[in-house]
This record gives structure tokens, C-alpha cells and sequence, in this order.
């Protein structure tokens, strides 16, 4: 496990042992302190331990990370011991890491540290030390729904409230040709956690949102990270720019919208085109968020640096520099950076009005995954696909534009196609999960995040699926697209 997530976990710890003035003085919630928490220019990595225990009183252990307060991914802790007569907490990972702590129970502080199994000599030994949280803390990263006095949890669905957003709602319960029943059985499965950490899920059937329900102390008012679905809205601002450029093609070479770059082309690079460019198929060498991209005073030279390893257009390569590229190109056709293209545009005219958008240091936007939407919004974005671009009568996104953008120009892999910065599942690709209940009969038009972050729109159906999550080290992170297939379509086509 990487040494700076290591410094930076989230703990969580059931413990038992005879000493009754420990057992009963570390149980509840313990956070880092500041000092021992890791600072960055970005944020704050911090850790947090948990100690209960366990019917049979024995010690048990589960870690999480955060980043700036927020979840990030499980620790996958293994063993943990205690020293009833030093009060030493050792614990140990899957990764032959290991945090030992000392527990002041009279101070109720730990002072411990994380030594790393792999560590260069002189520099294994990181300080953690902890002290108590907030109680409220365990909901928001353990509990989907929080159980009612009686330790209960009974789910009742409850249609989306109808608000002045431009969305329009409807209950399950007034549609016909939806087998409520099952939707709530989803639901439920998601409060079991069945499908990881899921922290938001959204349900429109024409042109309705049917289904909003929120987990883990979020709710429709919290923006979430959507990282690479970014991707697919910038594709979006490239469609509508364009458009107004009678002059500029696909086909053109990628250094057409970077003239002071000219002096980087070479044999190799010059003929990339804007095409290659939106179906990542450049044809650079590419590590997926190098730390010396964002080390740099200019994205746009770094990116256009990298050796090439394939003729363009001949390979799929995953490469958020070729979206940051599409940035650059609006920047250069309408002479501003693309957030606020975006906000004229495509925003604006959605009433998204709360977002915010990663930028580098020169101002220039991260269009690989640097926005932060309400669910409510990516919505809305869904929405514009399955119409083709239109919202309300008016069209924001040509029609010709969403076409292209959404069929397959290259492949990723044998379970996904690639279009214009969008994900697309057909017929013919396959599935990588084992027992299925259906078929993958609808072709499916995809702006995928890391984490979980699905904007997924199902034209035969009128059908728009939004989720948020953070499965981000859990193996869970795939799990939607079953979810979407063999759950949320068989309900919604099948009223029995």
C-alpha cells in the first residue's frame, strides 16, 4: 500500500480485552490529529479509528481512508492484538504494514505510528496518533441508513419532491409498467451494501425522475465528485463549439488549436487529429495521472511531449491528457477557458447553477475529471442525451453531434465501445459478471466516473440511470452495470 495513503487512513476498530478501564474508555469513534494528519496543496489526509466489539468479545479490525473529510477506500486490515498490560494496539494490513499505538485511556489519546514493510531504510516509522471524532462521522462512512431506536431499518419509498429544477417527478406507484416491488428490493440491497458503497441513486423513466434516493448522510443538496464523467460533458461544450465553427472538422490536426505549440510537432505527432484525440486513440505512451503533469506550469506541453507508441487512430489507450486537450481546443475556438463556456452554453441553459471545476494553477480547467455535480444535475445531462440534445423545446447540443458522439468509433475492451468521450455497451459486447437473471438487450450510452459516478442513458427505454459512489479499491466499482441490467431494466419493463 502506497506510504502517503498509509499515513493518511481511516481506521476502524472493534476491540475487546479484560481491563475494564480500556474496554470501556476506547470504544466510540477516534479521528488523527492535525499534527500527525498529512497536509497537501489539494487537502488533508486524515485517520480515524473505531473501537467496538464483538459478540464474542473478540478483536476485530476494518480501515478506511479520507480525503479532505470525505470517504475514500477500505484498509484491509488483518489481525488485530492487545496488550491488556501496555495498553498497545498492533494491527496488522494485507499488505504486511503495521500500526502500533499506545492507548492513554485516562488522556483517551493513542499515540502509535504505521510501520511501512517496504519502506526505504531511515524512513519506515510514520506517526499517527488519534484522538476522539465526532460521533456522527460513523454514519456518514459506515451506514447507508441509519436504523431507527429499535435497531431496526425498514425502507419506505418515497416519490422525489418536485422542485423549480426543470425536472419533472413521478411516483413508481403511479406507473403501470413498473414492478415497484422490485425497485425497492434494489434499494434495499443497496442499504446491505451489496453493491458496495453506493451514495446516490437515480431512476428517470420518461423524462420522470421516478426514483432519488441518497446514502450515507448525503442528499440532493451535496455536490459529489464525478471525475472522468467530466470527459463526457466536455465532449458536450466541444459539440456546441463546433458547431459555431463552420471552418473546423474532426479531422483536423490536433496542433491546429495550439499554434504556439507548433514547434513541439514532429513526424509522429503532427497528423493526431481531433478525432484521434476524442476516442483516445493519440497514440501517446501514457501513465494515467502522472505526478509530473501536475507538477508542471503547463499541462498542454507536457501532454503533447509524450512519445508516441502507437500510429493515431490504430490503438485505445485511456489517457485524461487527451481530454484535458479538448479543453484546450474551446479554449482556443471561443478564447475562454471551458468552465465558463460551460456556463453560457450548457449549464446556463440547464439551471445548473451549483458545480464546481478543478482548475491548474494557469487557470485552465481539468476536463478528465475535474467537476463536482448534484446528482439532480447529471441528471439533467442524461436527460439532454436521451433527447438528442434538446432541453425544454430548445436544442442546446446538435443533434448530429450526439450521434457521433455515442456510437462506437473504436474499442476499448471486449465488455465496452468508445465514441466521443462516452462508454458504450451494445448486443455484442460481453458481460464479465457470472449469474445473470436477464439479457444485455438495450444498447447503453455510458459517462463512467471512477468510484462509481454512472451517468448511464438507455435510449430504447427513454431510461436514465445516475449513480454516485466511492468503490474505489473494493473491487465493487463495476458493479452498477449489473445492476442496471439484471435489476433496474427488468423492473421497469416488467410490471409482474
Amino acid at each position: 500500500m502506497k506510504n502517503i495513503l498509509k499515513i493518511t487512513l481511516l481506521v476502524i476498530i472493534s476491540y475487546s480485552c479484560n481491563n475494564i478501564n480500556s474496554k470501556s474508555e476506547i470504544e466510540g469513534l477516534w479521528i488523527s490529529t492535525e499534527e500527525t494528519s498529512p497536509k497537501f496543496s489539494s487537502g488533508i489526509q486524515k485517520a480515524v479509528i473505531q473501537f467496538n466489539h464483538n459478540q464474542n468479545g473478540e478483536l476485530e479490525a476494518r480501515g478506511i481512508f479520507l480525503w479532505n473529510g470525505e470517504y475514500g477506500y477500505e484498509w484491509r486490515l488483518e489481525k488485530v492484538q492487545y496488550d491488556e498490560t501496555t495498553h498497545t494496539l498492533t494491527i496488522n494490513d494485507a499488505d504486511g504494514d503495521t500500526y502500533i499505538g499506545v492507548f492513554d485511556y485516562k488522556n483517551k489519546r493513542i499515540y502509535g505510528a504505521v510501520h511501512l514493510k517496504d519502506a526505504e531504510p531511515g524512513n519506515q516509522n510514520d506517526s499517527l496518533n488519534l484522538i476522539p471524532a465526532d460521533k456522527n462521522l460513523e454514519t456518514k462512512l459506515l451506514y447507508p441508513r441509519v436504523s431507527d431506536k429499535n435497531g431496526k431499518l425498514d425502507y419506505s419509498y418515497s416519490a422525489p419532491e418536485q422542485l423549480e429544477d426543470g425536472l419533472q417527478t413521478e411516483s413508481i406507484n403511479d406507473n403501470n409498467n413498473i414492478n415497484s416491488d422490485s425497485l425497492i428490493s434494489l434499494i434495499n440491497k443497496i442499504i446491505g451494501q451489496e453493491y458496495g458503497r453506493i451514495e446516490s441513486l437515480l431512476i428517470l423513466k420518461d423524462y420522470k425522475l421516478m426514483v432519488e434516493e441518497y446514502f450515507y448522510g448525503y442528499d440532493r443538496t451535496q455536490l459529489h465528485k464525478i471525475h472522468s464523467c467530466t470527459k463526457s460533458i466536455t465532449s458536450l461544450l466541444l459539440g456546441i463549439s463546433l458547431n459555431n465553427h463552420n471552418n473546423v472538422n474532426v479531422e483536423q490536426s490536433i496542433f491546429n488549436f495550439f499554434p504556439e505549440y507548433n514547434s513541439l510537432k514532429n513526424e509522429e505527432n503532427e497528423i493526431i487529429t481531433l478525432k484521434n484525440t476524442l476516442t483516445m486513440t493519440a497514440g501517446f505512451q501514457w501513465d494515467e495521472y502522472p505526478k509530473e503533469m501536475y507538477e508542471t506550469n503547463d499541462w498542454f506541453q507536457y501532454i503533447l511531449t509524450r512519445p508516441m507508441e502507437s500510429n493515431p487512430g490504430k490503438k485505445f489507450t485511456y489517457n485524461s491528457g487527451c481530454s484535458i486537450l479538448l479543453g484546450g481546443v474551446i479554449n482556443f475556438l471561443e478564447h475562454k477557458y471551458a468552465q465558463f463556456y460551460a456556463e453560457e452554453v450548457l449549464f446556463g441553459p440547464l439551471g445548473i447553477s451549483e458545480y464546481t471545476w478543478e482548475t491548474h494553477k494557469n487557470g485552465a480547467p481539468q476536463c478528465g475529471g475535474g467537476l463536482q455535480l448534484l446528482p439532480r444535475n447529471m441528471a439533467k445531462i442524461g436527460l439532454l442525451v436521451l433527447n438528442n440534445g434538446k432541453w425544454q423545446d430548445k436544442q442546446i447540443i446538435p443533434e448530429e453531434w450526439i450521434y457521433e458522439s455515442t456510437i462506437p468509433h473504436t474499442s476499448e475492451s471486449d465488455y465496452f465501445d468508445y465514441g466521443y468521450q462516452w462508454w458504450l455497451r451494445s448486443k455484442n459486447t460481453k458481460q464479465w459478471w457470472n449469474e445473470t437473471e436477464t439479457t444485455d438487450e438495450f444498447d447503453m450510452i455510458v459517462a463512467l466516473g471512477w468510484g462509481g459516478q454512472r451517468i448511464i442513458i438507455v435510449k430504447e427505454l427513454n431510461l436514465v440511470v445516475v449513480t454516485t459512489g466511492s468503490n474505489y479499491e473494493n473491487n465493487m466499482e463495476p458493479s452498477t452495470f449489473p445492476m442496471v441490467i439484471e435489476k433496474i431494466i427488468p423492473a421497469i419493463i416488467n410490471n409482474k
